[in-house]
């Protein structure tokens, strides 16, 4: 199997995460990048954030990823936030396009109804494209007016990119992107950052991109040009 190293561009409103917190520590990163915006968060607001961003520090302590950033901030005045992961994992495959078929079978019946499963075509390959919506964040019942523990819709998307023999021979390499936010109802704004993202997604074998710049996985480059107002 050949090393892949992975290149992107990601808008500017991403910040990276980081890994390993807890959620005193997680608390104080939001609290820290919310005043470095001046904004004046209400304390229940702060503290979905904090499980949101301590949740995904979380998970890159336990899996390790490429990149994962987050962000915060406003859409036409309303609060929104969201997470963004990228990361590699092994996977056996002779054919890309047969890795494919067979990935959005398996995840159309694994989702069934309650997401959106399709094959589609990006300039760096194939790729297997699910988004859905479902209630895996809860707000704790210390935090809510009923006492109970009440469920926040996240809505999710996930590429799932086998790595071409054509970009790095020898490749057995399943990249994943992994976009979740319980700001669902700027879903539009987001996929308008999403889509350039995953256009901008190249791969190369790692003996080339140490004879050359350095990683992009480790310093991914930052898109310019239009994105949605976020601030």
């Amino acid at each position: 199997m050949s090393a892949v190293q992975v290149s992107f561009e990601i808008s500017p409103i991403f910040q990276r995460i980081t890994s390993g917190l807890d959620p005193e520590h997680a608390r104080a990163e939001v609290t820290a990048r919310l005043h470095a915006q001046s904004a004046a968060v209400p304390d229940e607001l702060i503290d979905e954030i904090t499980a949101e961003y301590q949740k995904v520090s979380t998970m890159l302590a336990d899996t390790g990823v490429l990149y994962s950033g987050s962000c915060f901030g406003q859409f036409d005045g309303d609060w929104s936030m969201g997470s963004l992961t990228i990361g590699v994992q092994p996977l056996s495959y002779r054919d890309p396009e047969v890795a494919i078929a067979g990935m959005t079978k398996i995840l159309a019946a694994e989702h069934g109804r309650h997401a959106e499963v399709s094959a589609i075509t990006l300039p760096c390959g194939r790729a297997t494209l699910v988004i859905r919506q479902s209630p895996d964040l809860r707000l704790p019942a210390e935090f809510s007016d009923s006492g109970e523990d009440l469920p926040i819709d996240v809505a999710q998307l996930q590429a799932f990119i086998p790595v071409p023999p054509s970009s790095v021979p020898g490749a057995q390499t399943l990249v994943t992107v992994t976009f979740s936010t319980p700001s669902t109802d700027h879903w539009a704004d987001y996929c308008a950052l999403l889509v350039p993202l995953l256009n901008s997604m190249r791969f190369r074998p790692a003996q080339e991109a140490e004879l050359g710049a350095p990683a992009p996985e480790a310093a991914p480059s930052v898109a310019g040009g239009s994105a949605p107002a976020f601030g």
